[in-house]
């Protein structure tokens, strides 16, 4: 299990420094101090299958730094929120965040959601169902469709924030602007 560990790490280390094309299997296993054999050994399938297991260990980074910063909001927006500042997060390595929003779902045959993006889902679909209860949100919206859509939001602003960092802090102010108005109008 070390090992594997050890050659995702390597593999997420030679993205970020020099991009995902230029992530060769003679790089990640130099930099993991291991043979290809090695590598075979663990991911049979080789590249693609060592890249789907690192596109996954960023789901699950992503998720655990979403968690974090919900378990320190104190209203449904700020909940919501947390899982878009953890994209943005994730953005800020450019070429990580290009990897997981843009390369890794095309190139590890995504057929459903990575684990970041269904966890995400639940969660917001969740948040809003809550709020639509505590009558903080219109009780004629389609939560369950909007949080699918405010997934593609924070995927698409990762994009962004991954190409132009400056454009972080924007996006998340539209986003929680976007949040703001599902319970506007309330009567």
């Amino acid at each position: 299990m070390r090992t594997r560990h050890d050659l995702i790490q390597a593999t997420l280390d030679v993205i970020s420094a020099v991009g995902l094309e230029n992530a060769t299997v003679v790089r990640i296993t130099h930099h993991a101090g291991t043979s290809r054999g090695t590598l075979y050994a663990h991911f049979p399938d080789g590249r693609p299958e060592l890249l789907a297991e690192a596109y996954q260990a960023v789901g699950r980074t992503v998720v655990k730094t979403a968690e974090g910063y919900r378990s320190h909001a104190s209203t449904w927006i700020d909940r919501v929120c947390a899982y878009l500042q953890a994209m943005l997060d994730l953005a800020a390595q450019r070429e990580i965040g290009l990897f997981y929003n843009i390369s890794g779902p095309q190139m590890v045959g995504m057929r459903r959601r990575g684990i970041g993006s269904q966890t995400s889902l639940d969660a917001i679909t969740a948040e809003l169902q809550q709020a639509q209860t505590d009558g903080h949100v219109h009780a004629g919206l389609d939560v369950e469709s909007i949080a699918a859509m405010l997934v593609g939001a924070i995927r698409e602003a990762g994009i962004d924030a991954s190409r132009e960092p400056a454009i972080a802090p924007r996006r998340l102010t539209a986003f929680r602007q976007l949040l703001e108005a599902l319970g506007a109008n309330l009567a």
